[in-house]
C-alpha cells in the first residue's frame, strides 16, 4: 500500500487574504474591499523588490561606511524625535494660561503712633518771673566718672569748677538720657581753669558721663522752678 504524500498549502497572496476576510479592525464597505486589498499587495510587493535590491548593496559596502550609514540614520531619528517634541511643546505653550484670581483688597494698614523723639536744646541763660535755679545734684572728683540719674523739668543748667593741671588737661562733660541708649549732647569741653556754665530746655531724666585727664573737677546740675 503506498502512503500518500499530502499536498503542501499554497498561502495565499496578501490581497486574497485581505479580500476574503476583509480588515477585522475597521469594518470595510463592500465596494473598498477589493481597492484595499490592491493597494496593501502593491505595497508589500514593493517593499520586497526594494528589500531584494537593498541586500546585495549593503553587502558590497565596507564596514566603514556601514557604520557611518548606521550613525546618520540615528541622528536623523533623533533629530525628528526633537522636531516633534518641540512642535508639542509650541502647541501646549499656545494655549491661554488659566486667569489669576482677584488680588483680594488690601486690608488697611493699622496707625500706629511712634513716641515722641527727646529734644534737648541749648539755650541762653533763662529769666523766667516767679522761678528760681535749685541745684538738685552735686559731683566732685579727679578723673572720669559717670553720675546718676536725676530729673529736671524745662529749663535746668550744668555748672562746673575745674582746676587743670600745670601739664594741661581736658575736661568733658557728656549728657545721656537715662537709658543710656541716646547721647544727647556735650555739656562741656574745656582745658581752661575756672568755673563755666552751660543752659538746657528739654525736661526728662538723664546722667552726665565726665571725661577728665588730670586735675581735679566740681560739677553740679541745677533746675529752673
Amino acid at each position: 500500500m503506498m502512503a500518500t504524500t499530502p499536498r503542501p498549502q499554497v498561502k495565499k497572496p496578501l490581497a486574497a487574504r485581505l479580500t476574503a476576510r476583509g480588515n477585522p479592525w475597521v469594518p470595510q464597505a463592500p465596494g473598498l474591499t477589493s481597492t484595499i486589498a490592491q493597494s496593501a499587495a502593491n505595497i508589500e510587493e514593493r517593499a520586497v523588490s526594494s528589500w531584494r535590491a537593498f541586500v546585495p548593496w549593503w553587502s558590497a559596502q565596507t564596514d566603514h561606511l556601514r557604520l557611518a550609514l548606521v550613525v546618520v540614520a540615528l541622528v536623523a531619528v533623533i533629530s525628528l524625535l526633537n522636531l516633534t517634541a518641540a512642535g508639542i511643546g509650541r502647541l501646549g505653550a499656545s494655549q491661554p494660561a488659566p486667569a489669576a484670581p482677584a488680588a483680594q483688597p488690601a486690608k488697611a494698614a493699622s496707625t500706629v503712633t511712634a513716641p515722641s523723639a527727646r529734644v534737648l536744646a541749648s539755650e541762653a541763660a533763662p529769666i523766667v518771673p516767679g522761678k528760681a535755679w535749685a541745684a538738685t545734684q552735686l559731683w566732685q572728683g579727679s578723673g572720669g566718672r559717670v553720675t546718676e540719674s536725676f530729673s529736671v523739668s524745662g529749663h535746668w543748667r550744668v555748672d562746673w569748677l575745674y582746676n587743670p593741671p600745670q601739664s594741661g588737661g581736658i575736661f568733658q562733660v557728656f549728657i545721656y538720657s537715662a537709658d543710656g541708649a541716646l547721647l544727647m549732647d556735650m555739656a562741656a569741653n574745656t582745658q581752661r581753669s575756672g568755673p563755666d556754665s552751660t543752659f538746657w530746655a528739654g525736661p526728662g531724666t538723664y546722667f552726665l558721663k565726665i571725661n577728665s585727664t588730670g586735675g581735679d573737677w566740681k560739677l553740679d546740675v541745677q533746675d529752673l522752678r
